[in-house]
């Protein structure tokens, strides 16, 4: 199983599916889905004395690599987020099948639920081909799939750390981006004006408001 799941994430960093695609192939549809499923119902109770929980702990770290060489690397538009979608998914059923899963305990397991929260704060408008084509058929949804992750995430202790995560980066992840001074910030902060997706403009707010709260704690300590 965990070869067969190797494979699969391997070749999910880079793979870049045709939006006619969908529900066509076995990556880009519900079948693809319900395997992340059931590796992860498989692979979840393996303890630290397995001989196959150090290949686990690989698998995850491999997968965390690709993810963050893909936000890292950001050039393109629309960006390549089918391994995104994968990693959620995957994460988020070991998360759900027992959140006291050893391998979720290590840090290994709690580097790439990070990994998985900074991709979708940097990258504010997802595919929604690619998102679309990847729960083909399915009765989840990623909006149902993201607040569940994030709460997941912090009830074992993983979260954002607002005040020191950057702001998403470049044109290529705004529509209609639009860089504005701000007078009463000090010099070379800028605000953002731009168009994105409910649920991204929610993620920018939240950044922004720590920001200006952690602004405002060090003009009252000066």
């Amino acid at each position: 199983m965990l070869n067969i799941l190797e494979s699969y994430f391997r070749n999910a960093a880079k793979y870049h599916p045709k939006p006619e695609d969908a529900g066509q192939t076995t990556y880009f549809s519900g079948v693809g889905a319900n395997f992340i499923f059931e590796s992860a119902k498989a692979l979840f109770k393996l303890q630290p004395t397995s001989s196959l929980f150090s290949q686990h702990q690989n698998l995850l770290q491999s997968l965390g690599t690709s993810l963050q060489d893909l936000q890292d690397n950001l050039t393109v538009h629309p960006p390549p987020d089918y391994l995104f979608f994968a990693s959620l998914l995957y994460v988020l059923w070991l998360l759900r099948l027992g959140s006291g899963a050893e391998i979720i305990k290590t840090d290994v397991g709690q580097s790439l639920i990070l990994i998985v929260l900074q991709y979708r704060a940097r990258v504010t408008q997802l595919r929604r081909d690619i998102e679309k084509g990847f729960y083909n058929a399915l009765v989840y949804t990623f909006e149902r799939d993201w607040p569940e992750f994030v709460k997941r995430a912090k009830e074992i202790g993983v979260f954002l750390p607002a005040p020191t995560v950057q702001l998403p980066i470049g044109p290529p992840l705004l529509e209609g981006s639009e860089i504005q001074e701000e007078l009463r910030q000090p010099s070379g902060d800028v605000i953002v004006d731009a168009r994105v997706d409910p649920l991204g403009e929610r993620c920018l707010q939240e950044i922004i408001s720590a920001h200006s709260l952690e602004m405002a704690d060090d003009d009252a300590t000066a």
